[in-house]
């Protein structure tokens, strides 16, 4: 009796038992079966889940080196799992499979080996957008098509190159900092290897006129000397190189011309120390002399002078108009034989700031006048007389004497004409006495 209780006691037990083995064996198939439903994708990011497709791919490097030989290397593998059952034949299309480059990659139509067959330029194409196809013997589609994206990974292999640009241009006797132009480089590389810093070369003529922002390529005036004077241009040779200038950097060579424009930084002169002319007396509007001005600018506003008679002209007998080469002047004069003038110029525009004082040139002139051959005049021209009204005819009441004009005195050998219809006067006299009639 106690050894078949014992028995069923232990028979119970053992049920026991296997049901705790079962139920282990069942979780670990439970666990087997969720396993076979989840693949794992390995990326930079680490293991993500997704959903298993019957397609199977050794993931692509994200990005091809350009300019690198790959030979024979596999850059990645496509595979189906269909065909364990049949046999499936594997094709890329899209550019650079069955798309001009034709052939750059191709797959191997039995084992799914992905190749590229030459060396990539990412200034040409940066990015391939293939997709993976899987087909059975009769052509038709045994999976969906699959994408495989490559993009090209970019090498420092392009220099810069400078942009065309006009000439710049700058005011001598510029500020320092002042802006005068900017240049610029491209480079078809990208990122850090597209990142350009600029340096002048050389510059001629020589001197160290000017700096470049070696960031933006942006030109200022260095020096607040610049004359025009005595450089009218500049030509910077500038570097630009790539990497920010690294070393191992790419560099291109550009140049630009800065041309100095003119101020009114010089004083006018005259071409000669000092200058005779003569007039003939009686005469208007004829030019006397010709004087000519020297200045050092160019530009047509900064020469423009004008010219002032400080002294010896204080009857006003001369007048001195001016153009930027010539002064003209008229004379009516008569009571002196010559007369010594004194002329002073400058410039009609103002002086630039750094003429700071101007100092006063001043210039003599002598003019002659000869002298020109005219009648006996009366001066005045209307005279008055008094008579009483006891005087007797024939009696002398003033005496109107001609003038010679050129000697001021009284006139000689001149005999005095009467108004038409009028008495002749019976002898010539330059002082003819007037009689009461």
């Amino acid at each position: 009796m106690n050894r078949r209780r014992f028995s069923f006691h232990n028979y119970c037990a053992g049920l026991r038992a296997m049901d705790r083995v079962s139920s282990f064996g069942l979780l670990s198939l439970l666990l087997i079966f969720i396993s076979a439903v989840f693949v794992a994708k390995v990326d930079a990011e680490g293991l993500t889940p997704l959903k298993r497709q019957k397609r199977e791919w050794i993931i692509p490097p994200k990005k091809l080196r350009e300019n690198y030989n790959y030979g024979n290397v596999v850059i990645a593998k496509i595979r189906s799992d269909k065909e364990t059952r049949t046999s499936i034949r594997y094709s890329l299309i899209g550019k650079g499979a069955n798309m001009n480059p034709v052939g750059l990659f191709t797959v191997d139509p039995l084992n799914g080996d992905v190749r590229v067959n030459g060396m990539l330029d990412r200034e040409e194409t940066s990015r391939y957008e293939l997709q993976g196809v899987a087909s059975f013997m009769n052509g038709s589609l045994a999976e969906q098509k699959v994408d495989l994206n490559i993009t090209v990974e970019d090498e420092n292999d392009n220099d810069p190159v400078f942009q065309i640009v006009k000439a710049g241009s700058v005011f001598e006797l510029s500020k320092k900092a002042t802006f005068v132009m900017k240049i610029t480089a491209t480079d078809a590389d990208i990122g850090e290897n597209a990142e350009i810093s600029y340096r002048i070369l050389e510059s001629s003529p020589m001197g160290d006129m000017f700096y470049i922002n070696h960031e933006t390529g942006e030109i200022f005036v260095k020096q607040d000397s610049l004359d025009r004077e005595m450089h009218a241009s500049y030509t910077l040779k500038v570097i630009g190189s790539d990497m920010n200038g690294k070393v191992g950097s790419r560099t291109g060579i550009g140049s630009v011309v800065i041309n100095i424009m003119d101020v009114n930084d010089n004083v006018p002169t005259l071409e000669k120390p000092n200058y005779e002319g003569s007039v003939e007396e009686n005469t208007i509007n004829v030019e006397v002399i010709r004087i000519k001005v020297v200045d050092l600018d160019i530009e047509f506003i900064n020469q423009l002078s004008v010219f002032t008679i400080i002294s010896g002209n204080e009857a006003g007998y001369f007048l001195i108009t001016t153009d930027e080469k010539t002064n003209e002047g008229a004379l009516d004069y008569e009571e002196l034989k010559e007369l010594d003038i004194k002329v002073e110029v400058r410039n009609k525009q103002p002086y630039h700031l750094s003429v700071q004082s101007v100092g006063s040139t001043v210039y003599p002139i002598k003019i002659k006048v000869t002298n020109q051959l005219e009648g006996p005049k009366f001066k005045p021209a209307v005279k008055s007389f008094t008579i009483s009204e006891t005087s007797t005819i024939h009696t002398v009441i003033g005496t109107y004497a001609a003038i010679d004009e050129d000697t001021g005195k009284t006139a000689t050998n001149v005999r005095p004409i009467t108004p038409a219809g009028a008495e002749d006067m019976d002898s010539p006299s330059p002082s003819h006495p007037i009689l009461g009639t």
